[in-house]
């Protein structure tokens, strides 16, 4: 049975070929791919740039796609929980769950970890996946394409629940990407802000917010920094999300927030420079947290999903087919030139 799948052998060398169907091993189920998300992730992978390439700690080739969902197609030996015909998603850190990272509950941080569709891993651009089942979650009411944007979810939830936000606070999110957009539902929907402010460069996107954030900001057309002080009444923030990996996010930040406030880190400024001047920070008792991937917080993110409280629909623009590489490569130009006002593509495979 031929796997068809995009597979990336050195930078920007992008082939779609046969990759064959793995059979499921102890532990392990076969999942036909029925969607899969593209994200800013893949644009470092396919060209190399990222860490974990240019340091040699991934190896080629690879099948990238890490926020992908489908149906069980064969269950492998000892496997409990799920069936053929199951519709599931993967989590992209797959963690070891013995080293000393792992045992004191950070998975994210495995040492031994594979990352899925990003580092020692094949992804869910392919037509079917071998996966390990402890990393696998059921869904029943989503339909794919909802599915396929579960894992970035999920990095917005771990987002927000780093930031320890509560109905007291003021919080500003720094950029309407589809981190950025469903961090603020979660933060405002799900944790009660007080005022959830969001602010980019690109109005479709900051539109897309409107039904669930207080201010949408376009930083090209206003002094953000004056604004965020009116629409708090000089309160300031009390937690900034970071998505972007915007390079003038601490010097914003620096204008803005609140003393005592959080700083949360989840955007990837990669080689862009992110001037700061640090004594904001000491002066203000302010704490910088990092936030990497999505642990322990699946199934309660699937949960809002289906229960109706957490919609992933209105980031979605796009649902392209992937057949060839000349769909993948067209898809991935929508994304990385910003065409055709894109947040989300979602491929269906």
């Amino acid at each position: 049975m031929k796997n068809m799948a995009i597979t990336v052998h050195g930078p920007m060398d992008i082939r779609y070929e046969d990759r064959g169907v793995k059979a499921p091993g102890p532990g392990e189920v076969l999942i036909k791919v029925a969607a899969a998300g593209l994200c800013g992730t893949d644009a470092e992978v396919l060209s190399n740039e990222m860490f974990y390439y240019t340091s040699g700690m991934a190896k080629l080739p690879i099948v990238p796609g890490h926020e992908w969902c489908g149906v069980i197609q064969e269950v492998g030996g000892g496997v409990t929980g799920f069936a053929v015909g199951d519709k599931v998603t993967g989590e992209c850190t797959v963690n070891c769950g013995h080293c000393p990272q792992c045992t004191a509950g950070r998975a994210n941080l495995c040492v031994n970890r594979t990352e899925t569709g990003v580092m020692n891993r094949d992804g869910g651009y392919a037509e079917y996946i071998t996966f390990p089942a402890t990393h696998l979650h059921k869904f029943t009411k989503l339909s794919f394409e909802e599915g396929a944007v579960i894992e970035p979810t999920c990095v917005s939830m771990n987002a927000v629940i780093r930031g320890r936000i509560t109905p007291r606070d003021n919080v500003l999110v720094i950029g309407p990407g589809p981190i950025g957009l469903t961090a603020a539902q979660i933060a405002k929907n799900i944790y009660g802000a007080k005022r959830v402010i969001i602010c980019g460069t690109r109005d479709e996107r900051l539109a897309r917010a409107a039904g669930y954030t207080d201010a949408q900001i376009n930083v090209k057309t206003s002094d953000a920094a004056v604004e965020i002080r009116r629409l708090t009444d000089g309160e300031g923030i009390h937690v900034i999300l970071e998505t972007a990996g915007a390079e003038d996010s601490f010097q914003l930040a620096a204008e803005v927030l609140a003393p005592a406030g959080r700083i949360v880190l989840c955007g990837f400024f990669g080689t862009k420079q992110a001037p700061c001047s640090w004594d904001f920070i000491s002066t203000n008792d302010a704490e910088i947290i990092g936030s990497l991937g999505s642990p322990g917080i699946w199934d309660f993110v699937i949960s809002l999903m289906e229960s109706g409280r957490l919609d992933v629909k209105g980031i979605i623009s796009h649902e392209l087919p992937l057949k060839s590489k000349d769909d993948f490569m067209n898809a991935f130009g929508i994304m990385t030139e910003r065409r055709e006002n894109v947040c989300k593509v979602v491929l269906k495979l």
